[in-house]
């Protein structure tokens, strides 16, 4: 048996439990005054792949009264594409902490790979700023529990890159749920299926990269272009696809029950095809209070490709993915029961909505502008990567792994 243990504030627990954000605890002010909408908002850049490029052009095309500042990146190749993706004249750096000393930088969107999520996080809230970082959180549950104290005590604006908190569709079919139109929900399956090919093993490394920055506090290896591109395979850098998917499925599945986090989780998987350490295939099983969940993947298959999540209650069913079956449809279904009868197989609720970005990107920045609450805070991050990071736990102890209700503590073993 083992035991990760974390030291916390009493109150603390209780969010950790149930998600909920400390505002009532800690005012959001902080010593920023309230901006109005057409006020500028200077951003900086961490991290300049793929994903960090896509949220600054998002965000510079929703909202005119945000500029770009600095962007930062330790391969030089892509942070010069960011650059000039930036629509002005940004300063580049290879060290982060170098952008955050720029005093005119109001916030910073924070997209690295998984381990750096936390310490620059850290780092941005101490050099004042406000965050967007995307998912997962945290590296490890005892990494959450410090950053919530943190970010609390510095006033700043954190909102976790996990935009279905943001998004109509889930919100609309929470509300439903909280009416009771299901009834007694006892089993939940949530599940992602992508075929991808195999991990190039061959990936080449063009121009500068910093090899020391992207390690951070990981441990020390020569120089691996491999584990450069494809870090998200490699446990040093990630707990892989089953916390990079994993915490989009789960918090829909914990915010939507209400219930908290995990009783218990038992992973089983392996690495199939892409190659890598982290599996990409794998099912999960949890234990909640008061009801059963599962999450499925495979990146080795796509039938019903793309995400989905059904609440299976006593009075009806609910739907919601992309695409939600085989045929593509996108949004949320409620059924009733008994899905026997062939008049319950029409929904009596319905939304063919998507899951765009947008809206998660503009509640940040109107966060930022009033001081106020974002729909992702660091309470819903971190109870989010808890899951995934117990599965995680469970899988590479190949046993079962159990989490107090505080979401603070690991127990491994029967």
């Amino acid at each position: 048996m083992g035991t990760e243990r974390i030291s916390r504030r009493g109150f603390l627990g209780k969010a950790g439990r149930t998600g909920a954000a400390l505002a009532a605890v800690t005012s959001l002010g902080g010593t920023r005054h309230v901006l109005g909408a057409n006020d500028k908002i200077v951003l900086g850049l961490i991290g300049c792949g793929g994903r960090g490029t896509q949220l600054m052009r998002l965000t510079l095309q929703n909202d005119p009264n945000v500029t770009v500042a600095g962007v930062c990146d330790v391969y030089q190749r892509r942070r010069l594409n960011a650059k000039e993706l930036a629509q002005s004249e940004p300063r580049d750096f290879a060290d982060h902490r170098k952008l955050l000393e720029m005093k005119d930088i109001d916030a910073v969107i924070i997209a690295t790979p998984d381990h750096m999520h936390c310490p620059q996080t850290h780092a941005a809230i101490d050099a004042g700023k406000d965050v967007y970082v995307e998912k997962p959180l945290t590296y490890s549950i005892e990494e959450g529990v410090r950053l919530i104290q943190a970010v609390r005590a510095s006033g700043r604006i954190v909102q976790v890159g996990m935009q279905r908190r943001s998004a109509p569709m889930c919100i609309e079919a929470k509300k439903l749920i909280d009416q009771g139109i299901l009834g007694n929900v006892t089993l939940v399956r949530a599940q992602w299926y992508w075929n991808i090919p195999p991990m190039d093993k061959n990936v080449k490394v063009e121009g500068d990269f910093d090899w020391d920055l992207f390690l951070g506090s990981a441990p020390k290896r020569p120089f691996d272009p491999l584990r450069a591109i494809q870090w998200v395979w490699f446990w040093d850098y990630s707990g892989g696809v089953v916390t990079g998917q994993g915490v989009h499925l789960l918090d829909l599945v914990q915010w939507f029950m209400g219930k908290g986090t995990p009783l218990s989780a038992v992973m089983e998987g392996g690495s199939y095809v892409v190659g890598g350490e982290c599996p990409d295939v794998f099912s999960a099983s949890y234990q909640y209070d008061g009801f059963t969940a599962s999450w499925i993947l495979s990146y080795n298959n796509s039938f019903d490709n793309g995400w989905k999540v059904t609440f299976h209650g006593t009075e009806g069913t609910l739907v919601i993915g992309e695409p939600i079956f085989a045929e593509g449809e996108t949004g949320y279904r409620i059924y009733k029961e008994p899905w026997r009868d062939v008049k319950n197989r029409t929904p009596i609720y319905k939304s063919e909505e998507g899951l765009p970005t947008e809206p998660h990107i503009a509640n940040w920045l109107e966060c930022i502008r009033a001081r106020k609450e974002p729909n992702a805070p660091v309470e819903v991050g971190h109870t989010a990567a808890a899951p995934c990071h117990l599965a995680n736990l469970a899988y590479r102890h190949k046993t079962v792994a159990r989490l107090d209700k505080e979401c603070t503590k690991v127990t491994l073993g029967t």
